[in-house]
């Protein structure tokens, strides 16, 4: 079994040569701590003093420990396997010993995370909305009600042809497997909550474009 590691990866990871067990050991925690809470760019500058190297290539070090660690999970990884890498590398016994604990020792948490990245959850395909306003009761002359109502339609493989779902008439029957697919859910809320909303999903959208989150999506994937 060959490890599929990019030759970039590869490339990275020749920081490890002619570091010690202690310092290979802080990199993989480094590693950990990177999918945990995301960079540390405060340490890897401390790294990269004590490596006499710079933050950059310290931080792809760790990128590239990252998607050995989620390579060697997905494919099950033995000690040969990684024994295979040093062949390949030219890395000594000691890299190796650090890897092959590092690998074992987060093998359950990092199986978890895929098997969670893997659940087929419901996507957006369509929604439909309406601004509902109450300018007066009888009880509140002056009284001023916003509610924003919003039907959102949801499936689970997003496809081109789901739309198709989404135009199907009152009288035409959607096939069963069709419909345990797909899921309507009618949701209403003020202004204020919907800002927040909104807001949420923009952090959530910015953060999904960052350099963390697109190198664990491709290891994964």
């Amino acid at each position: 079994m060959l490890l599929n590691l990019k030759k970039e990866q590869r490339e990275h990871l020749q920081l490890l040569h002619q570091r010690s067990p202690d310092d290979i050991v802080e990199l993989c925690k480094s590693a950990f701590e990177y999918l945990s809470y995301g960079p540390n760019i405060p340490r890897y500058q401390q790294l990269a003093t004590k490596y006499v190297s710079n933050p950059e290539e310290v931080q792809h070090a760790i990128e590239a420990l990252i998607a050995l660690l989620i390579d060697a999970t997905k494919a099950n990884a033995s000690e040969i396997d990684l024994k295979q890498l040093q062949q390949e590398e030219g890395y000594n016994d000691n890299i190796i010993e650090v890897l092959t604990q590092f690998v074992h020792s987060k093998h359950h948490f990092i199986e978890g995370s895929i098997k969670s990245a893997n659940i087929r959850a419901y996507r957006l395909v369509n929604i439909e909305w309406r601004l509902e306003v109450r300018i007066a009761t009888r009880s509140l002359l002056r009284q001023n009600s916003i509610r924003v109502t919003m039907k959102l339609f949801l499936h689970t493989e997003p496809k081109n042809e789901n739309r198709d779902l989404l135009e199907v008439g009152e009288q035409q029957a959607i096939h069963p497997d069709e419909r345990r697919n797909r899921k309507d859910l009618l949701v209403q809320t003020d202004l204020s909550s919907l800002v927040y909303i909104i807001q949420v999903l923009e952090n959530a959208l910015y953060e999904s474009k960052s350099r963390r989150i697109r190198n664990i999506v491709s290891a994964i994937h």
